[in-house]
């Protein structure tokens, strides 16, 4: 048995710290399990507009959304109605000349040029005259002519002489004077001459026809066929190349002295009043797009401006690498502020649907793989509707069922809606 004064020894021996950390370990312990419900607490209570859903933790049937959180989330509503939708697609083109309005100008026989009316870029009107050269073939043909013309003459003239005698031989053949046999002879003559005369009238007729091709008009080849001396100066070698129709000079290949011939072309006259916009359409894209329907054309120089036009070409074939193929627009071009070569935006009028009931294509979301909408059936509550979707164009989205004309559903801040679904819980912080 031991004695006090061995019991006080033994508690003098037993260490002091771990039984000091003990008492705190069972100090802390207890705090802990007090404190901890509180925070709990506190945690459930951070949000006061929160409200659950019908089913909370996943995707319900109905949200409800306070007042001042829809305000928090800038929450717009709005009816569905029935609308006229027309679909539209976008293409990303340049502005070209219209192949049809180029005329590439090119002298119709070898010779010089003497004079130049306009420069690269000029305005011409049809008929304005473009470039005049020593046209060599020309000089001969007028030579040609005017010999031909002479010879006409000459024939027409013997002709009328024939034509009196044959004339003064019927008569005397009727009174006797004369034997049957002269006049036979007469008459023969008579008939030669007017051959002769249909003769000289092709042979003059063809290079007349030369002539016009060389540009000379039927004033100047009749004062060539009348053998005007001041016809046959120099001059008459000259021909003047015209603009075909109105436009601007596009190319200009040429300068005075030189020689040209029917291989050079020298001008391009363009008409720009109407251009074409060539663009790429992808495959899936085709079908919205048929020859006639109408575009509208816009280019970073006139923002505020709209071309229109039509499609008038879609190639048959596809490039096989971008699986896409060649459209061609006709656009009209009003004071050619369409320039070759700009870039341009194109939207070509796609379908109609007439009637269709339509709502904000923000009010459409996918929810478990549903399309739904957000009906609200009052001021915080929003039912959550399954829809079937249609065409999407300018910002509204057909619906083909599960919605009424009239109902109001969630437009901007449809995806707060969505949260609120799926988390069961919203509020102004989330």
């Amino acid at each position: 048995m031991l004695t006090n004064t061995q019991s006080r020894g033994r508690l003098r021996r037993f260490p002091a710290v771990p039984l000091a950390l003990l008492l705190v370990g069972v100090v802390f312990g207890a705090m802990l399990h007090k404190w901890a419900p509180l925070a709990d607490d506190q945690h459930d209570s951070a949000d006061p507009h929160a409200e659950e859903s019908e089913h909370s933790g996943e995707a319900a049937e109905s949200v409800s959304i306070r007042v001042e959180a829809q305000q928090y989330g800038r929450l717009t509503t709005a009816p569905a109605e029935v609308r006229e939708i027309e679909t539209s697609v976008f293409l990303t083109g340049v502005v070209g000349a219209d192949r049809s309005r180029v005329a590439r100008i090119a002298p119709v026989a070898h010779g010089v040029v003497t004079e130049v009316f306009v420069s690269l870029g000029d305005f011409v009107d049809a008929g304005d005259p473009l470039l005049s050269f020593d046209n060599v073939e020309l000089g001969v043909a007028v030579a040609d002519f005017m010999s031909a013309s002479a010879d006409l003459r000459g024939a027409r003239a013997a002709r009328a002489a024939q034509e009196v005698i044959f004339a003064r031989s019927q008569e005397m053949l009727s009174v006797g004077a004369i034997a049957q046999t002269e006049h036979e002879i007469r008459a023969a003559r008579y008939r030669a001459a007017e051959a002769q005369v249909r003769v000289q009238q092709a042979r003059a007729a063809q290079y007349e026809e030369q002539l016009h091709r060389f540009g000379l008009t039927e004033e100047e080849t009749q004062e060539l066929a009348q053998g005007d001396a001041s016809a046959q100066h120099r001059e008459t070698s000259i021909s003047t190349l015209a603009a075909p129709f109105a436009g601007l000079v596009t190319d200009y290949d040429l300068s005075l002295g030189e020689t040209i011939d029917e291989s050079n072309y020298v001008l391009t006259v363009t008409d720009i009043s109407t251009v074409w916009v060539l663009a790429s359409v992808f495959e899936h894209d085709i079908g919205a797009i048929r020859e006639g329907k109408q575009v509208e054309v816009r280019v970073a120089a006139y923002p505020d401006r709209t071309f229109r036009g039509t499609v008038s070409y879609i190639a048959d074939s596809l490039n096989l690498e971008t699986r896409s193929t060649e459209v061609r627009c006709e656009v009209r071009n009003p004071d050619s502020l369409l320039k070759l070569g700009m870039s341009a935006r194109i939207q070509v009028s796609g379908e109609h649907f007439l009637g269709s009931l339509t709502v904000p294509a923000s009010s459409v979301q996918t929810l478990d793989g549903r399309r739904v909408v957000f009906v609200q059936e009052s001021d915080s509550t929003f039912a959550v509707r399954e829809v079937e979707v249609g065409v999407e164009a300018s910002g509204w989205v057909e619906i083909s069922s599960g919605l009424a004309d009239g109902e109001t559903v969630i437009s901007d801040g449809s995806f707060y809606a969505k949260t609120a679904a799926l988390r069961g819980l919203i509020g102004d912080h989330h």
